[in-house]
């Protein structure tokens, strides 16, 4: 139990570091006024992209598929903050639900019809996210998902 407490702790200073409750970077999700952590469907989008990308990271190796494990590392780093965020906010909506719902997420993706279409749909996905800043990705994750599905 402490270390929920310790998680949850992390997690609120990482979003107040963040910048992703401020005014500005709720505009630039929402595209109006507003907070941007109300904003479920942006933080959901967000989270599943980076779910996506991670399984790509694993299973994207060998012939006939494109690796993007070093480009995923580089999308956890540039935007550490933003994704803690929206790692944030899915916690709190799934509750205990939680490990429930990250199971039927990364299964849903490595469920592939395509394996190698997958693969390098998530390598431009993950190369484009990358020359996003935090508030362009965080608008555009919602379309970034989609071509991964």
């Amino acid at each position: 139990m402490k270390w929920n407490c310790v998680v949850a702790v992390a997690a609120t200073l990482a979003v107040a570091a963040s910048g992703f409750g401020s005014p500005a970077l709720a505009r630039s999700v929402r595209g109006g006024t507003g907070q941007a952590l109300a904003n479920a469907a942006a933080t959901e989008n967000l989270w599943h992209l980076r779910a996506g990308l991670n399984v790509a990271a694993l299973s994207c190796r060998g012939s006939g598929r494109e690796a993007i494990a070093p480009a995923y590392s580089r999308l956890l780093s540039r935007h550490r903050s933003l994704l803690a965020s929206a790692y944030a906010v899915e916690q709190r909506r799934q509750g205990g639900g939680m490990d429930r719902h990250l199971t039927q997420l990364y299964n849903r993706f490595a469920m592939q019809r395509s394996p190698a279409e997958f693969c390098a749909n998530a390598a431009a996905v993950a190369t484009e996210a990358n020359a996003m800043d935090s508030p362009t990705l965080a608008r555009n994750a919602g379309t970034l998902l989609a071509r991964l599905d």
